[in-house]
């Protein structure tokens, strides 16, 4: 089943962002090279890092980021050390929804750009973790599926926001409680899709676009 795009508000909690590895040298530097636009998105989505000496903004202009070092396909890495993805969100500009392309902080900073791989669906991984990768109205999210394995993780079949590993099902980042996927059974339609999983009583029905 192909991807869906679309735009929808986030509802799921993004994972908690690590700190940026190195401290900004001259706050006032920085707050002068800075445009207003972005400084209006910095009071307004707040800052990343526990430490207070670092202040990364969830966001930058295109404009407002020459700096910033390309690492690989969407991927870049500020000054400070935090890593963004260049993406296209929605904005108001003169009442208007309007596709804009900026600079995107908010998001799981344990993601490997050299080996992040988006899959068939909302799903995307790397070398270490496994990742809820769907567009919202700001970009796109990546939220990380805790515990979940890269080697076996993989979409269940004919949908997008469900996926399984050698230990558990999930449901967008959650685990679905009470089924071994050894000893599941999955019913499929006449297209391929996986209409239910049925363990010992437990039966989950996936919804189905």
């Amino acid at each position: 089943m192909s991807r869906s795009y679309r735009f929808a508000v986030p509802t799921l909690l993004f994972c908690i962002v690590v700190a940026c590895k190195q401290q900004v040298q001259n706050k006032k530097t920085t707050s002068n090279n800075t445009s207003v636009a972005t400084q209006n998105i910095i009071r307004h989505y707040g800052d990343f890092a526990d430490d207070s000496t670092c202040k990364c903004p969830a966001q930058f202009e295109l404009s407002d980021s020459p700096r910033h070092t390309h690492i690989k396909d969407q991927f870049y890495k500020s000054e400070t050390g935090h890593l963004y993805e260049k993406t296209i969100g929605l904005r108001n500009v003169k009442g208007q929804l309007t596709e804009v392309e900026y600079f995107n902080g908010y998001f799981c900073q344990e993601v490997d750009p050299i080996s992040f791989e988006p899959l068939h669906g909302w799903y995307a991984k790397d070398k270490n973790n496994v990742y809820y990768y769907r567009p919202v109205s700001g970009g796109m999210q990546i939220s990380k599926v805790a515990g979940a394995d890269t080697k076996t993780f993989k979409l269940l079949q004919g949908h997008y926001k469900y996926g399984m590993d050698n230990r558990f099902f999930y449901d967008a980042t959650q685990i679905i409680e009470g089924f071994n996927p050894a000893k599941t059974r999955q019913l499929l339609n006449k297209k391929g899709e996986v209409t239910a999983i049925i363990y010992n009583h437990k039966r989950f029905k996936p919804d189905l676009d």
